[in-house]
């Protein structure tokens, strides 16, 4: 189960749904976590599972009986930075024996107190198998790239590396 938490997580999952190659990626469930209502009527909309973070629905009763879990955030803004750990903690909580955390740290030009953020938060993530993305490393390898590419090639690493078994 592939369970997005906030906008870059939910950005992450609509790529990963579009373009995995690998059937199990493909098939696997998703599920939208975001406290942004709007978002979530598109998605639902659009027949996806969504949950409303910010009615306090509880994530973690879907993800009952669950062997492998995925969360999906990025780090620096409210929603991911602050779910991540609560829905990583409640999950084992529930049963869920294998939970990795798939997170991407804000691009320098989003700022330091998005940085800080980031750090706190992906420190928060204590005994969850944790894969940190630096999208700064990406902005290095493609320099040529813009601030919308630069987004898509993020959410295509992490593509990368949940069907390589990185994580």
């Amino acid at each position: 189960m592939i369970l997005a938490i906030g906008g870059a997580g939910c950005n992450m999952a609509e790529t990963i749904m579009r373009e995995a190659s690998a059937h199990w990626v493909r098939e696997a469930t998703y599920i939208f976590a975001d406290s942004d209502h709007t978002r979530l009527a598109e998605l639902a909309k659009r027949g996806y599972q969504t949950i409303s973070l910010k009615d306090n629905e509880n994530p973690c009763e879907v993800v009952k009986g669950v062997e492998k879990l995925y969360l999906l955030a990025g780090m620096g803004d409210k929603t991911g930075s602050e779910y991540v750990n609560i829905v990583a903690d409640s999950a084992k909580a529930t049963g869920v024996q294998d939970v990795s955390a798939i997170v991407t740290t804000p691009f320098y030009f989003e700022g330091e107190g998005k940085i800080e953020k980031a750090k706190e938060a992906i420190e928060s993530l204590n005994g969850v198998k944790t894969t940190v993305l630096r999208n700064d490393d990406l902005l290095e390898k493609y320099a040529d790239i813009n601030f919308a590419t630069a987004f898509d090639y993020a959410d295509m690493s992490v593509l990368k590396a949940i069907e390589s078994g990185e994580v």
